[in-house]
């Protein structure tokens, strides 16, 4: 008996040897992985909500959203606004292309990378965006209107006004429709032609911000200083989110000498757009202007703590060093970082090349350009 039985537990051995290992899988909870995604969305938005608003902090929420839910359209897509607020085009055109993923076709996505490439100088790649929506919707008019506006940025008036009078045609009443073909005209130097678009504009709509700011920049054409002012501050008024009117009068006060009054308009600008550097880049220059330099340090220190690669700060920064604060070595590592961002316009690269030079020439201790002995 004692045989049979071992001879049994080995052949019982043998068999759980052969036997394939079944791997025991934990089990998800789709549900409860989407609440702890919904949960770190919602904190990336709360941040952005008031005078504290944490661009940066916002950012970590989003992704950590996304870590939890991939998928996550949202998320995705309110990276994107951040970027782009940021000037961080790529990142930007990553997260619009994968909200378009998780959501095809999506309109307001759509628009906004057409947006992001107008930004970034992409002109080509926005029309091709836009003209493939249209296709797909003929009647759409605000994409038809936005189409207009990039064949006028490229120069192509004939198609802006083609796009334009189409809107016209079909809907008399769109008051964007006759705003864009109220800037060619003032652009062409059709100023008669111009201001009677802009009125009837203005009659469908009299609060009508983006009118009102394109209006500010026709008067600025025409050398209309004041009354251009005038435009841009009501069209901030009319709508404070819309960003470029008070960047345009800003950028009046600036070139006025008046920087208490311009950081004044920047501030309320980053107040109303949370997170968006170029306000934040011009309250800096605006405190500079005003001779308070470590102020303008500071400020520029903290927005390249939301993007270390900013270049308007970057080359800024560089600037404050070299004339006013009287540190050439760093005035250096922040031209070289600013040349080294891989966003640097041709413009303001070549200037920051000059300034290199002349800090290598007059500071050799302080200065070494790369590559130097």
């Amino acid at each position: 008996m004692r045989r049979v039985l071992i001879s049994l537990l080995v052949a019982l051995a043998a068999a759980a040897c052969t036997e394939p290992v079944k791997q025991v899988k934990p089990k998800v909870d789709p549900a409860a992985i989407r609440r702890k995604a919904v949960l770190a969305f919602n904190t990336g938005v709360r941040l952005l909500q008031g005078r504290k608003a944490d661009y940066f902090k916002a950012v970590e929420a989003f992704e950590e959203a996304l870590q939890h839910d991939p998928g996550f359209y949202e998320a995705h897509y309110n990276l994107g606004l951040l970027f782009a607020r940021g000037n961080d085009f790529a990142r930007s055109e990553s997260a619009y292309k994968k909200a378009l993923e998780a959501k095809p076709g999506d309109r307001r996505t759509i628009f906004n990378l057409a947006g992001l490439y107008v930004d970034s100088g992409k002109h080509g790649e926005a029309i091709s965006l836009l003209e493939d929506f249209v296709e797909r919707a003929p009647d759409d008019f605000e994409a038809r209107n936005n189409l207009a506006v990039l064949f006028r940025l490229q120069g192509d008036h004939d198609k802006a006004v083609e796009q334009a009078r189409y809107v016209l045609d079909r809907n008399p009443k769109q008051v964007l429709a006759y705003n864009i073909l109220a800037t060619v005209f003032s652009e062409q130097g059709r100023h008669e032609m111009a201001e009677d678009l802009f009125r009837r504009a203005l009659a469908l709509d009299p609060d009508n911000a983006r009118v009102l700011n394109n209006l500010g920049l026709a008067r600025l054409n025409q050398g209309k200083v004041q009354e251009a002012l005038e435009m841009f501050l009501k069209a901030a008024r009319a709508d404070p989110q819309l960003a470029q009117a008070g960047i345009n009068a800003a950028a009046v006060y600036m070139d006025s000498g008046a920087y208490e009054r311009a950081r004044k308009a920047y501030e309320s600008v980053a107040r109303h757009v949370p997170g968006y550097l170029p306000a934040l880049v011009g309250q800096a220059v605006a405190e500079r202007g005003l001779g308070r330099f470590k102020k303008a340090e500071k400020a520029y220190q903290q927005i390249l703590g939301l993007d270390q690669k900013h270049p308007d700060t970057l080359f800024n920064l560089g600037l404050l060093y070299m004339n006013h604060r009287e540190k050439p070595a760093w005035a250096c590592e922040a031209f070289e970082r600013f040349l080294g961002s891989g966003r640097a316009s041709p413009e303001l690269a070549k200037r920051a090349r000059s300034y290199l030079e002349n800090l290598a020439l007059s500071h050799p201790k302080d200065c070494k350009r790369k590559g130097s002995p």
